[in-house]
C-alpha cells in the first residue's frame, strides 16, 4: 500500500489535498533539465492535481462519505479538497460519464440512485469478483497479511462499539481492499473498485439503524480461512460477508429509489464523524 492511499484510508474526515501533499512520496516534484519544454511542468502538475483529486472522491464514495441522490456541490467540493473548481469539475465530468453520479434535470450533479434490481445485480458481480480476489489473496497469504487485516478488524470492532458509521465504511473498505490488493491481480482490483464506487455510497444505510446486527464477525471468518491456508473456504467466507450485507440493505426499501424518484434522494446526508445513539 502506497503512502497515498494509506494516508486517505486512515483519515478521520474528508481528506483534502493539502493533507496529502504533507504525506511523503504524495506528490512528485517538477523534473528540471533542458529538455524540458516550457509549461510541460504545468501541465503535468495539472495532471497530478486531477489524478488525486479523483483518488480523494472515490475514495470518499466508497466510503460512504456521500449517499445516493446527494447533490454535490462543486465549490463546496473544491473547498473540501483545498483545490480550485477545475480539476473537481474534471472529475465529475469522468465521473457522470461512468455512471456513478448524475446529471439532475435542474444541471446539478448528484451521486447515482440505487433501485432493488441495480444492487441485487451489483451484489452478484461483487461476489463473483471480490471472492475470485480473496481466494486468489489467500494463496498469497503472509503472516504480515494476516496481521494487519487483524489490525484493521479491531479498529472496525472498536468503531462500531462506539456507533461511528463512517469509521466502520472507511474501515471495512480498508479491510476488503487489504486482502484484494494481495491476489497480486492487475486485473481485479480496479473491477472491484468501479463496482464499490456504486455500492458504497449505498452501505452508509446498513449502519444507520441504532441496533445494527452487523458486527464484522465475517471478517474474523476471512482471517481463519486465511490462517488456515483455505483459499476455497475464503473465497467462501468472503460471498457470504457480502450476501449477508446485502440482506440488511434489502430491508431498507426506504432507501431505494423508486419509479417516481423517492426514496434514497431523501435521506439524510452523513456528517463527517456521524454517530448513531444507542438506544
Amino acid at each position: 500500500m502506497d503512502a497515498l492511499t494509506r494516508a486517505v484510508r486512515e483519515s478521520t474526515d474528508f481528506p483534502s489535498i493539502s493533507a496529502l501533499r504533507a504525506v511523503k512520496g504524495a506528490s512528485v516534484p517538477a523534473r528540471r533539465g533542458s529538455s524540458t519544454r516550457p509549461g510541460t511542468d504545468a501541465v503535468r502538475q495539472r495532471g497530478e492535481l486531477q489524478l488525486q483529486v479523483a483518488r480523494l472522491l472515490r475514495v470518499a464514495l466508497m466510503t460512504g462519505q456521500f449517499v445516493p441522490g446527494q447533490t454535490l456541490s462543486l465549490r463546496q467540493l473544491a473547498a473540501k479538497l483545498g483545490t480550485s473548481p477545475m480539476p473537481v469539475r474534471a472529475v465529475l465530468g469522468q465521473m457522470i460519464a461512468s455512471g456513478v453520479l448524475e446529471t439532475q434535470p435542474n444541471g446539478s450533479v448528484a451521486v447515482a440512485r440505487m433501485t432493488e434490481a441495480r444492487f441485487t445485480e451489483l451484489t452478484r458481480v461483487r461476489k463473483a469478483l471480490e471472492g475470485m480476489a480473496a481466494e486468489m489473496a489467500c494463496r498469497n497469504a503472509t503472516p504480515e497479511l494476516i496481521s494487519e487485516l487483524e489490525k484493521i478488524n479491531a479498529r472496525l470492532y472498536r468503531s462500531i462499539a462506539s456507533r461511528d458509521i463512517l469509521a466502520c465504511l472507511r474501515l471495512n473498505q480498508a479491510f476488503h481492499f487489504t486482502l484484494y490488493s494481495a491476489s497480486a491481480s492487475e486485473i481485479l482490483p480496479n473491477l472491484i473498485e468501479a463496482l464499490w464506487l456504486r455500492a458504497g455510497p449505498f452501505m452508509y444505510f446498513s449502519l444507520t439503524v441504532p441496533e445494527t446486527p452487523w458486527n464484522a464477525t465475517g471478517h474474523k471468518a476471512v482471517i481463519d480461512c486465511l490462517r488456515k491456508g483455505n483459499a476455497r473456504a475464503t473465497r467462501l467466507a468472503i460471498e457470504r460477508e457480502i450476501a449477508g450485507s446485502a440482506t440488511l440493505l434489502l430491508k431498507r426499501s426506504d432507501a431505494f429509489c423508486t419509479a417516481s424518484g423517492a426514496g434514497a434522494a431523501a435521506a439524510e446526508v452523513p456528517s463527517s464523524r456521524k454517530r448513531v445513539p444507542r438506544r
